[in-house]
C-alpha cells in the first residue's frame, strides 16, 4: 500500500496514531473516526479518512506555524468535556484540536511537539516514576472501592492509622472499625 502523505527532504516521522477525531465538535460517534495524526519534525499531518478507511484528504500543518510564547510551542492537552480528549494546537492562523480515544497520548504528543520545535530531548518516566504513579492511582482508589464493597456489606481489611484526637499516641486498626486508645480510653472509629 503506498503511503497517504509525502515527507519533504530530509523530512522523518516522529509520530503516529489512528482513530483520531478532527473538526467539530465532540464526536459521538467517535469510534468511527478513521483519520490519523502524524508528527513529524517539520510538520502535522493529518490523513482524514473516510469510513471505510479509505484516505480523503492530507492536510499538512507545519510546526513552524505553531506560536511560541517564551520559547515554547503552544500545544496543550485540553480539560476533557464528556470524557473527549483533545490535544490543543494554537497556529498563527487559529487553534486546531485532535480528539484522541486514550487520554494518555496526549502527553506524549506534547512532549514530542515540544521536543521537536526546541530540541529538548522528551524526558521519559523512570521505572520509578511509573510505580509511584500506579501506587498513588491504587491509593486513589481504595476509597472508592470500599464504599462500593460497603453497598455489598462486605467489610474493608485495609490497616490504617493515625493519631488519638484526645491525646495524640498512635493508633492502628482496619478501616470501619472501632478501637479504644490504650492511653486515654477514647474510642476513635478508623
Amino acid at each position: 500500500m503506498a503511503e497517504e502523505f509525502k515527507l519533504g527532504p530530509e523530512e522523518e516521522v516522529v509520530l503516529r496514531v489512528g482513530k483520531i477525531g478532527y473538526g467539530g465538535g465532540p464526536h459521538i460517534l467517535s469510534m468511527f473516526n478513521n483519520n490519523e495524526l502524524i508528527l513529524t519534525n517539520r510538520n502535522l499531518i493529518l490523513l482524514k479518512k473516510n469510513m471505510f478507511g479509505k484516505t480523503e484528504e492530507t492536510k499538512y500543518f507545519p510546526l513552524a506555524d505553531i506560536r511560541m510564547v517564551d520559547g515554547r510551542p503552544q500545544v496543550r492537552k485540553s480539560n476533557p468535556e464528556h470524557m473527549v480528549h483533545t490535544l490543543d494546537v494554537y497556529f498563527s492562523s487559529g487553534m486546531e484540536s485532535f480528539e484522541f480515544e486514550w487520554e494518555h497520548e496526549i502527553d506524549d504528543w506534547v512532549n514530542n511537539i515540544v521536543s521537536v520545535m526546541t530540541g529538548v530531548p522528551v524526558q521519559k518516566k523512570s521505572d520509578m516514576e511509573m510505580l509511584q504513579e500506579a501506587a498513588a492511582f491504587a491509593e486513589s482508589m481504595a476509597e472508592p472501592i470500599e464504599k462500593i464493597q460497603g453497598l455489598f456489606g462486605i467489610k474493608s481489611d485495609r490497616p490504617v492509622s493515625c493519631k488519638c484526637p484526645s491525646c495524640g499516641a498512635a493508633l492502628s486498626g482496619i478501616k470501619g472499625e472501632t478501637t479504644k486508645c490504650p492511653y486515654c480510653g477514647t474510642f476513635y472509629t478508623f
